[in-house]
């Protein structure tokens, strides 16, 4: 259950990033960097998210399911 919590959270942060660097698009100057970190911000925690998914993974936290089982 904790793994669940933290990876919605984790996801909800991305979320909030998505937002955010799109505020900065439409408000921030041209020069202003903010943006780009925004991004950054928002891939870095999707990678995270995707290794933290492949450990649970590994060591039996979660386990992968198709359709129809």
């Amino acid at each position: 259950m904790l793994f669940k919590i933290v990876v919605i959270s984790l996801l909800v942060f991305v979320i909030i990033s998505l937002f955010t660097g799109f505020y900065f698009l439409m408000r921030d100057p041209s020069s202003s960097q903010r943006v780009t970190k925004a991004l950054f911000l928002r891939v870095g925690l999707s990678l995270f998210i995707m290794l933290f998914l492949a450990i649970g993974i590994h060591f039996g936290w979660v386990l992968p399911h198709g359709f129809g089982q």
